[in-house]
């Protein structure tokens, strides 16, 4: 079975990056700063059940993908109480990432990436980097702190929205099984409209039976 597909989100708020003032939008490999080969150490190697086990859930498993094709960066995995507990109270704890980034087969964690909620407060300090303000998102609408680091060899970190070797292209394979393929925005909105579509027919067909 050859499950070779390209699934991309191109949001409409990563067009609208470019227009947020002080956003940075390019960055450099650079050697892991102080603190940060520690917490990779703890999540790179991680297996799909064990990062499910930590609590991270990808839910659904959209891969996020440059809209000029520069690269992705993945699919995003959640730990709601992480998430929870520090996007409210404007909080970047370095040692828990609220969200794990991971390849598009979901066999990889492929960088970390933390949130936290725009309160007036001064940019957040992250590992060395001034955390970007960014427009909101599906989930979070308004405009939020988020800074996402991806993994490179050799022990680098690339502190970046996007990471141009990543992409959302799944690889071949002949065996069927294994984590569910990511899912792309018109799928996702299918889903949506069937499940709303069917809810609205019984709706009407028990209202008809009461009327009858």
């Amino acid at each position: 079975m050859n499950r070779r597909r390209v699934l991309r989100l191109v949001a409409p708020s990563f067009l609208a990056l470019s227009l947020l003032p002080g956003s940075v939008l390019a960055a450099e490999p650079m050697a892991a700063p102080e603190g940060f080969a520690e917490v990779r150490a703890r999540f790179e190697n991680l297996t799909p059940s064990e990062v499910k086990a930590a609590g991270y859930i990808a839910d659904p498993p959209v891969c996020v993908a440059a809209p000029d094709g520069s690269g992705a960066m993945g699919i995003h995995a959640l730990n709601r109480q992480l998430h929870g507990e520090q996007f409210p109270t404007d909080t970047m704890d370095p040692q828990n990432p609220p969200l794990l980034l991971l390849s598009a087969d979901q066999s990889r964690v492929v960088g970390l990436e933390w949130e936290a909620k725009d309160t007036g407060q001064p940019a957040p300090e992250l590992f060395g980097q001034t955390v970007p303000l960014e427009p909101g998102h599906p989930g979070i609408p308004e405009p939020h702190y988020m800074l996402h680091a991806h993994f490179l060899p050799d022990g680098q970190v690339l502190f970046n929205r996007v990471n141009p070797a990543l992409s959302c292209e799944l690889p071949d394979t002949s065996i069927a099984g294994g984590p569910a393929a990511p899912m792309s925005t018109p799928i996702v909105a299918l889903m949506a409209g069937l499940v709303g579509g069917l809810g609205w027919l019984v709706l009407r067909r028990n209202r008809s039976t009461r009327n009858a």
